[in-house]
């Protein structure tokens, strides 16, 4: 592992450590102070919320981080990347407000839990603002080490402090947004003392372009979210809030482990994708140095889950989510699974461009997910929607493991035909149609 990763993942680490420690910190508290019912009120406007978060994101966290870290050797183009980004999420932004106003003016589930939805929009507007892409993309993560443990703190002190009985719901959503907006603010006022990159003039059709680069990874991410979300709105339809606060209990535990793998994944990514831009072989070498840490971690997650979930579960957040412990153990199982996807669809396909071959891949799994998901979900409860998250990451994992390696041995073939080739001509075959 080459230094400045090892530097980026560190960094890496602890950003997440603020992004996924503190709100872990959250979890016994609100489950304690909300019970299971207001608890799963909560998960349900997060998972709605979720949705929206995803429209602002767009997949620039992928596609934009990747063009940062071609262009950050040449400044106009960079300041291009960055105003064309920000003023595409800020039109995504003005829709996603749109999308709320509607749905709580039209849906009576989603009018019941306005002031909820209202606090954690503020928080979707944070995150859409707040330009992690660029930082990363430009390897200066240690840039938001600090502001990102101050503001999640922040806003744990605030929940500790508003939080006090089973009808603070949207307090508590305030809380987690909180956070959001005290960090947007710190990176944006970082990015302006430093001079990191400005804005600069564009035209309406730079946006479109943006957007419209975009728009296959923001496809993905939509239909792989939706089935993901979906879960919690099917189990609060079939079995109630009281199910979903047992499901989003042992799910919200089970992510936040994952994010230790999903951090490794992040650190490397930049650096692959400039790489196969430039130099294939040193691509391959990152890419199996980052399958060994990935997998690695992901077994270790498993066993580590199976054997302290109900220790975890009692002495952390109490008896009531008891029901919680064999969902998570059944849980368990993902990380193992989505560190293969992780691998082969983030640092292999996207890494080299191929966007297009992931959205296949997601659309081809969420309808598949369809097919079983209600069944599943209907008889089996909170056991059987994970039952259907499973059967459906297998099938996502083993289709990116799939295309990946029937992409490598035709590039390989190409470059024994071809020992002398030029950068340029190298980032031309990296392209993949899907």
């Amino acid at each position: 592992m080459t230094t400045p990763i090892r530097k980026t993942l560190l960094y890496l680490i602890l950003i997440q450590g603020g992004n996924y420690i503190v709100p872990l910190l959250m979890l016994p508290y609100l489950g304690h102070v909300l019970g299971a019912r207001e608890f799963g009120v909560l998960a349900y406007c997060q998972a709605v919320a979720q949705y929206m978060v995803l429209l602002t994101d767009y997949g620039f966290n992928f596609t934009a981080t990747r063009l940062v870290s071609v262009k950050r050797d040449h400044p106009e183009g960079l300041a291009e990347v960055y105003t064309s980004t920000f003023a595409a999420r800020l039109v995504l932004v003005a829709a996603a407000l749109l999308l709320i106003v509607a749905g709580i003016a039209y849906v009576p589930d989603l009018r019941d839990h306005a002031d909820v939805l209202a606090a954690l929009f503020v928080g979707i507007v944070a995150n859409a603002v707040t330009p992690i892409w660029l930082f990363q993309g430009l390897e200066c993560m240690r840039a938001l080490v600090l502001p990102t443990f101050v503001s999640r703190l922040l806003g744990l002190v605030f929940l500790y402090l508003a939080v006090k009985g089973p009808g603070d719901a949207a307090l508590a959503a305030l809380g987690v947004s909180l956070g959001n907006v005290l960090l947007a603010v710190c990176a944006l006022w970082i990015l302006h003392r430093n001079r990191l990159v400005k804005l600069v003039g564009i035209s309406a059709t730079k946006i479109a372009e943006a957007l419209k680069d975009g728009f296959p990874l923001f496809f993905s991410f939509v239909l792989i979210s939706f089935y993901v979300n979906f879960n919690s709105i099917l189990l609060n339809y079939f079995h109630g809030p009281e199910v979903v606060g047992q499901f989003a209990m042992a799910d919200k535990i089970r992510v936040a482990a994952q994010a230790m793998f999903m951090v490794i994944s992040q650190a490397f990514y930049p650096r692959i994708s400039q790489y196969h831009a430039t130099d294939r072989q040193a691509a391959q070498r990152l890419m199996r140095m980052a399958m060994l840490a990935v997998f690695s971690t992901s077994i270790s997650l498993f066993i580590g889950i199976e054997l302290l979930a109900a220790w975890g579960i009692e002495t952390w957040v109490g008896p009531q989510f008891d029901a919680s412990i064999p969902l998570l153990r059944l849980e368990a199982v993902l990380p193992p699974i989505i560190s293969v996807a992780v691998v082969f669809g983030d640092l292999g396909l996207l890494a080299q461009g191929r966007a297009r071959s992931l959205t296949n891949v997601f659309l081809g799994a969420t309808v598949l997910h369809l097919l079983y998901v209600v069944p599943l979900t209907r008889y089996g409860g909170a056991k059987g929607t994970i039952a259907a998250v499973i059967l459906t990451e297998v099938v996502g994992a083993a289709a990116f493991m799939w295309l990946y390696f029937r992409g490598a041995a035709p590039r390989a073939r190409s470059a024994a035909r071809m020992s002398v080739a030029s950068p340029a001509s190298q980032e031309a075959r990296g392209a993949d149609a899907g």
